[in-house]
């Protein structure tokens, strides 16, 4: 790529909503490397009248990447690719850096998220529900029960115990439930896709819902258990589609839409959560 050809540039990065097929005999070569050198640019550009400041990390990578979390907003970018450049890119893209960073501020006030605090009585979304987190149960096991209010986690840990201990354990509750839903549900859905995979297992990726690789292994994010079913299945059916159409192509779309009809719904509402935004990631 010469230096002055800046075409196909762009790459438009979602925390959102970002789904990737990883072939896994190239990824390792794809990756950055850990050189980042960061640096806080003070406002220099106006977005829509507004000053925008901005965090620009610069590293050994061929596309520059535009990424809204708690942050903010961050740009990735090549070392070779100037400040002016990055601020045209801003400016092209004003709406969506708006828009982004209005979604965050909506979904943090929404779920309230930026303010739980792993004690007795938390509240936690679960299901697209609401988990109560009850402590000083007697029972060793964590206990989920049903209320009119939604969810009840029942933790045998004393009602003072330190917030850290109890997050710890939670996060080990959600895992372990996801584990189970997760392990169903793509049971369910393949079969009725008719289709195969190797196997599957848990993510913890901060910038991936799932992903499915060139040898059909499916990675899924257990935090999807903070969603509502009918998203995890949309996800599910996504990474299922990949086995047959490793790509974003009308082919791929209409496979997902085989799988599991109605589909656009989900979607949609995936587009608002930002995975930065959830409880554990505080």
């Amino acid at each position: 790529m010469k230096k002055n050809n800046l075409s196909g540039l762009w790459e438009d990065i979602q925390q959102l909503a970002l789904f990737d097929f990883l072939d896994s005999a190239v990824s390792a070569q794809n990756e950055e490397k850990t050189d980042v050198e960061t640096k806080l640019i003070k406002p220099s550009i106006d977005v829509h009248q507004a000053p925008l400041e901005y965090r620009l990390e610069r590293a050994q990578r061929k596309t520059v990447g535009f990424i809204v979390d708690e942050k903010g907003l961050t740009v990735r970018a090549p070392r070779w690719v100037s400040k002016a450049e990055i601020d045209r890119m801003i400016q092209e893209r004003a709406d969506w850096v708006r828009k982004k960073l209005q979604q965050f501020s909506q979904w943090q006030n929404e779920l309230g998220t930026a303010q739980i605090r792993f004690v007795d009585g938390a509240v936690l979304p679960y299901l697209g529900g609401q988990l109560r987190i009850q402590l000083g149960s007697s029972i060793q096991d964590s206990i989920l029960q049903s209320d009119n209010d939604g969810w009840v986690l029942h933790v045998n840990l004393p009602k003072d115990a330190e917030e850290s201990r109890v997050k710890d354990w939670v996060q080990v509750w959600f895992k372990n439930t996801a584990t189970k839903h997760f392990d169903e549900r793509i049971r369910s859905l393949s079969e009725t896709a008719g289709v195969q995979y190797h196997s599957w297992s848990l993510s913890s990726a901060k910038g991936r819902w799932g992903s499915c690789s060139s040898d059909r292994r499916i990675r899924l994010n257990w935090r999807l258990m903070h969603l509502k079913p009918e998203i995890i299945d949309y996800v599910i059916a996504h990474e299922l589609a990949h086995l047959s159409e490793m790509n974003h192509s009308p082919r791929f779309w209409q496979r997902v839409a085989e799988i599991y009809p109605g589909y656009e719904v989900a979607k949609k509402a995936l587009k608002g959560v930002y995975i930065p935004m959830l409880p554990f990631e505080h």
